[in-house]
């Protein structure tokens, strides 16, 4: 099994514990001691606001004969000369109450950095990057992509995967999800000299299941550091932080599509049971064929909305192509519109429908998980040390 963090909470029943517990318990990298703080690799500790000399002595003491393991410190009433004293005295993060969720888990993420930085990776197997491209508009891509990288989530306890939307220029999935990112792929390449897993986790947006978005940018300005080379620098890391990238490129051959196709392991091409479909996925395979050598070999057709009886049915499709169809997600537009209606994924609003069990299917075959004997670096992040601006 990964290694994992052990956590001992110093605190009472209270809403800020109850924030840590959340944190902690969705992230697969920890696990939380009933007792032996000694033995834990963090404390996380609430001052005692009537404490006063005898409790910040008593902190330091803790800091002091706990050497590498770290402590943070929470409190509802703090004092800023007396918060300094105690980052000096060697406490790593402080939580004013009430605590944000957001908060803590970035001062998780720093842990692990730290920690990895600190003990260095142990082997590594790095994270798999799908990535959802159309055939023409309105074939169900955004739609397939986001229940794709939803359904990643359930390999396995504590999966982490990240869903990109690259489907320019107004990419949808944050509709889809019902969120509004307060940050976009545009700003990180703009900032390409600070990219490290620390900064890439600060600007992506967390739904509820737990996957995490980073959405497009909303204006063309915001484009002009998208170059192939500062791509493959953000996709590069995502893969090693996270053990699914998805990523919804929209249906525009350019450049940078071009590498991110190049980086992926897998290739869905997205089509429905019509003669213009067929047609724009014949010019696809020809452009990529002559574009990049082995790019046709990654390639995984998915024939969605798919209808037994049609003027156009699948093996047909595949005589033209002279390709195999590697899956078809079954018809169920009532469903699917319901779901993306509400900004919810399929999972929460029809987990049991065909449709949803075919993307969940799909998802396990384009990413399988993990073997558990094979392991990644300490925390799954292979190299989150900070990178030379």
């Amino acid at each position: 099994m990964q290694d994992k963090l052990t956590v001992f909470l110093e605190m009472d029943a209270s809403p800020a514990r109850l924030v840590f517990e959340e944190c902690l318990s969705e992230d697969g990298d920890f696990e939380v001691l009933g007792d032996g703080e000694e033995f834990a690799d963090l404390l996380v500790r609430e001052l005692d606001a009537a404490g006063g000399e005898e409790e910040l002595e008593a902190v330091a003491e803790i800091v002091a004969r706990r050497g590498d393991r770290e402590v943070f410190l929470t409190a509802g009433a703090y004092d800023a000369e007396i918060l300094m004293r105690l980052m000096r005295q060697g406490v790593r993060e402080f939580f004013p109450q009430p605590v944000s969720h957001e908060e803590v888990r970035m001062a998780l993420w720093r842990l692990k950095a730290r920690r990895e930085s600190r003990l260095g990776p142990r082997g590594s197997k790095q994270g798999r990057i799908v990535n959802v491209f159309g055939a023409k508009g309105g074939v169900g891509t955004t739609t397939l992509a986001v229940n794709l990288a939803a359904a990643c989530l359930t390999h396995k306890p504590g999966a982490t995967v990240a869903l990109m939307d690259m489907n320019l220029p107004f990419g949808e999935a944050q509709l889809f999800l019902d969120i509004a990112p307060k940050y976009h792929w545009g700003e990180v390449l703009g900032n390409i000299s600070r990219l490290d897993a620390t900064y890439l986790m600060s600007v992506m947006s967390r739904h509820a299941s737990g996957l995490y978005l980073l959405a497009p940018p909303s204006r063309l300005d915001d484009l002009q550091m998208a170059t192939p080379e500062n791509i493959s620098k953000l996709l590069d890391l995502m893969r090693q932080v996270f053990d699914t990238v998805v990523i919804d490129l929209g249906m525009y051959l350019d450049e940078i599509t071009l590498k991110v196709m190049d980086i992926s392991d897998a290739i869905v091409l997205v089509g429905v049971q019509n003669l213009a479909c067929l047609a724009n996925v014949r010019r696809f395979l020809d452009n990529i064929r002559h574009a990049e050598a082995g790019l046709d070999e990654k390639l995984k057709i998915v024939v969605n909305r798919h209808l037994d009886e049609s003027d156009l049915v699948v093996e047909d499709m595949e005589k033209a192509l002279a390709l195999p169809v590697f899956w078809r997600v079954p018809n169920d537009y009532k469903t699917t519109l319901s779901a993306i209606n509400q900004g919810k994924t399929l999972l929460e609003t029809a987990p049991k429908a065909p449709v949803t069990r075919s993307i969940s299917d799909l998802a396990r075959a384009l990413a399988p998980a993990p073997d558990p004997e094979r392991k990644k670096g300490l925390f799954g992040l292979k190299l989150l040390s900070g990178r030379k601006g």
